[in-house]
This record gives structure tokens, C-alpha cells and sequence, in this order.
């Protein structure tokens, strides 16, 4: 019995897809969707900065970062890049990795699946001219995530981070100390930390976090802890090649990939009807 061809290229679309995912540590992770985490084995974590750029805190940062030799993440607002760009080139510049953070830093549940479309794509775009870089990387504002979140994401070829240690340095008034005490009992192996270099919020300050920055940084090298960026610890590329083949190598994309094969071997006229209202009906943001 001959097996048609497109059988045989679901066949090994869903093993180059389980072989990616295999790479990467899944304890706690929703797997081929966010990432939480990096491998638990080895002493390695992420400092990972949302809601910048925004001066003068996220040079501060840098300026920090950068006498300690250590290279973060650092996800970007799209509004806060139009402000700041120079601050964002900076970025890329001192050799950090960035992600997309939408354009507005709206909760992207509570609009639709055309305005999920919308903040990621001004996101990326005024990232992508601002600095040169494509990233691959997403971070939904407040880690708020859902399956129409995600997939939207995924299509675009994002990598979702998530976070496993928050900071918790939004609050005004908080204090240095009070947010190294709260972040370092609970950074492990593989941790991702999430601190904050800006705000949504035009005026506000994020002086707290300069300052508990160092700390931080001092109590995980005496643990023996080393710095690495989300690519690095996930051992995923953080941007896009020349000609956008990154795409190929992530593992999201041979997920949803599998699946969609498998649907259209399934159905083929459900699958193209469900991507056709999904672009073409959702309402407006």
C-alpha cells in the first residue's frame, strides 16, 4: 500500500516538532505555548526587564548591567520605543536580547482577536525599524495569556515568556530592599525574573528597581548563580535570520504546524473556513 505523500510530511512534521520541544525543560510549562522557565538542572537565570524603554531608568539599568558584565531581556512597549529610541537602539547596542510587549500594553483579553493582531504587529514594527531587530520573542502585558492570545502570537512566530519570579516592584512606594527580599527566596535554576525598567504610564518612576537592582544581582553571583538572556536559557534564537527563516527552528510553529496538517487531512474545507472567518470576521478594536 502506498502512503500519499502529505501523510508522510505530517509524519515528520509531528517528529521534528516533538524533537524540538524535547530540547527545552517542560516541568511547568505549558508546553509549545509559554515558557516559564529554563532548565532546572543548571544554575543559570534571566533577568528579564518589561515596559521600557524609559529614561532615565533604563539607562540606569544598563549602565548596571553592564558593570556587572551581565546580559538581560528586556520586552519592549512600542509607544514607549516612539519616545525613547535612542534608549532602545542602547539597548541592542550593549548586546541585551529584546521582546515585543504591544504596542499600547493593553490586557489583551478584553479585546479582540483584530485589535491581539493590531498591538502585536505596531509593536514589532516600530521595534524592527527603531533598532533593526525582529525578535522572536513575545510577552503579553500582565502575563495575561488565553488560547486566542497565543495563537495569534504563535502565528506571527512568537516564542510566549512568561515568568516564574515576579519582583512585585510596581508599587510606588515599595522599597530597594523590600524587593530583593520578596524576589530572591523564589529564584531557582532556570528562573525567569521579571522586573520593571517603565511603565505604561507616562511620570512614573522606577528609581526602586535601580537601586534593588544591584542587590539582587550581588546575592545571586555569591549563590553562584550565572546571567543569561531568554534565548540563552531556552536555546531558542531570539531573532529573525535574513529572509525570516527563523520561524522553521521554533518549536511553536512545528506545533501548531502538526496540527493544522493533521486537521487539513481531516477536513480541508473546515480548516480554510475557520483561518477565513477568523480574519475576516472578527470585530473591530
Amino acid at each position: 500500500m502506498k502512503i500519499p505523500i502529505f501523510a508522510l510530511y505530517a509524519i515528520a512534521i509531528t517528529f521534528m516538532a516533538n524533537q524540538a520541544l524535547a530540547d527545552l525543560s517542560r516541568i511547568e510549562n505549558k508546553e509549545g505555548v509559554v515558557y516559564y522557565h529554563g532548565d532546572p538542572s543548571k544554575k543559570r537565570v534571566a533577568l528579564t526587564f518589561d515596559d521600557g524603554p524609559y529614561e532615565p531608568y533604563t539607562s540606569e539599568i544598563l549602565e548596571i548591567l553592564k558593570s556587572n558584565d551581565i546580559k538581560a531581556t528586556f520586552f519592549l512597549i512600542g509607544d514607549n520605543v516612539k519616545d525613547f529610541p535612542e534608549c532602545a537602539k542602547r539597548i541592542v547596542r550593549y548586546g541585551h536580547a529584546i521582546g515585543n510587549h504591544t504596542f499600547y500594553h493593553p490586557d489583551l483579553r478584553f479585546i479582540s482577536v483584530l485589535g491581539i493582531r493590531r498591538e502585536i504587529n505596531r509593536g514589532e514594527d516600530i521595534i524592527f525599524k527603531t533598532t533593526g531587530v525582529k525578535t522572536s520573542l513575545f510577552r503579553p502585558p500582565y502575563t495575561c495569556v488565553n488560547e486566542r492570545i497565543n495563537r495569534q502570537a504563535n502565528n506571527s512566530g512568537y516564542t510566549v515568556i512568561g515568568w516564574s519570579v515576579s519582583s512585585k516592584d510596581g508599587g510606588k512606594k515599595i522599597k530597594p530592599e523590600k524587593i530583593a527580599e520578596i524576589t530572591l527566596p523564589y529564584v531557582k535554576n532556570g528562573s525567569i525574573i521579571l522586573l520593571h525598567d517603565g511603565d505604561r504610564i507616562k511620570g512614573s518612576s522606577r528609581l526602586e528597581t535601580v537601586k534593588a537592582l544591584p542587590l539582587i544581582i550581588k546575592s545571586l553571583k555569591e549563590q553562584g548563580y550565572h546571567f543569561v538572556t531568554i534565548p540563552q536559557l531556552l536555546r531558542i534564537q531570539g531573532t529573525f535570520d535574513e529572509g525570516g527563516f527563523l520561524l522553521w527552528r521554533n518549536p511553536i510553529f512545528y506545533d501548531k504546524l502538526k496540527i493544522d496538517i493533521l486537521h487539513f487531512l481531516c477536513n480541508p474545507s473546515l480548516l480554510a473556513y475557520k483561518y477565513l472567518a477568523d480574519f475576516c470576521l472578527s470585530p473591530v478594536f
